[in-house]
């Protein structure tokens, strides 16, 4: 397993990650002009990953409109096939996104939405990065079991970016999630979450909050996983910008690496 963080892309944030020992940096494009930027940066990114040496591990889009009364937007699929392109060119193993619910559909109309984006993700990529639906349900709604069980269950390239806080969230069994989805699983966020009773109060730094990390790393080395696990900065009381956000990233990394044993 290799350890990073969700971060920009510039020469700074190369610098800030390899300074900080981590393994790579995770790109996350919530809205379109995070799009048009990475787009445009591809040849500076390209210059500081050979640079030095920090690869891109993962990029992905959250948040994006792709589906409209059970059918594809052309021209939003193919805004987020540029994404998926660009990802490619600069050599990140993963893609995420995911697929919006549209109230003007049936049920049925929505998940053969879905099944048609991710396959036609998957047949671009062509085995050159995985394809991960995130198990978040920010303009997602193929974010737990039941409609793994549809969509991946019909795609069965089709991997997760698994991220237990969301599960914990909506009150699932992330253990168990994790433990019968694992081995379709590419990517992970360390992020995180706290609750007072079932009122969700923070997400604080990993390690200082209600997540089985020790459980999680048991489940993740019986299932044989392999892959990155991306530090997630989430909570405004730890700010990414300030000291205390600065020692909740330092907290985290050095937390997760206790079980880091390979």
């Amino acid at each position: 397993m290799k350890l990073g963080i969700i971060r920009g892309y510039g020469a700074a944030d190369f610098d800030y990650v390899k300074d900080m020992g981590l393994d790579f940096i995770e790109v996350c494009c919530n809205f379109d002009p995070d799009i048009d930027g990475f787009l445009k940066s591809v040849p500076s990114i390209k210059e500081n990953i050979a640079r030095t040496k920090v690869p891109i591990q993962s990029v992905g889009r959250w948040n994006i409109d792709v589906n409209e009364g059970g059918k594809l937007n052309g021209e939003r699929y193919d805004f987020l096939a540029s994404l998926l392109d660009a990802a490619i060119e600069v050599g990140a193993p993963n893609f995420v996104c995911g697929c919006n619910y549209s109230k003007d559909a049936s049920l049925y109309r929505n998940y053969t939405a879905a099944i048609e984006l991710f396959g036609r993700l998957i047949e671009r990529a062509a085995g050159r990065t995985n394809i991960c639906v995130y198990n978040c349900d920010w303009e997602n709604f193929v974010c737990s079991e039941p409609q793994w069980q549809v969509v991946l269950g019909e795609l069965p390239e089709l991997k997760i970016k698994f991220d237990s806080s969301h599960a914990y969230n909506r009150g699932e069994d992330y253990i168990s999630e994790l433990a019968d989805w694992c081995e379709r699983i590419a990517h992970i966020h360390v992020k995180g979450t706290v609750h007072a009773g079932k009122r969700g109060v923070d997400d604080p730094p990993a390690g200082m909050d209600d997540i089985k990390w020790s459980s999680i790393f048991a489940i993740l080395y019986a299932r044989g996983y392999d892959g990155g696990l991306s530090i997630e900065p989430h909570s405004s009381a730890w700010r990414g910008d300030s000291p205390r956000g600065q020692k909740g990233i330092e907290f985290t990394r050095d937390f997760i690496r206790r079980f880091m044993v390979d």
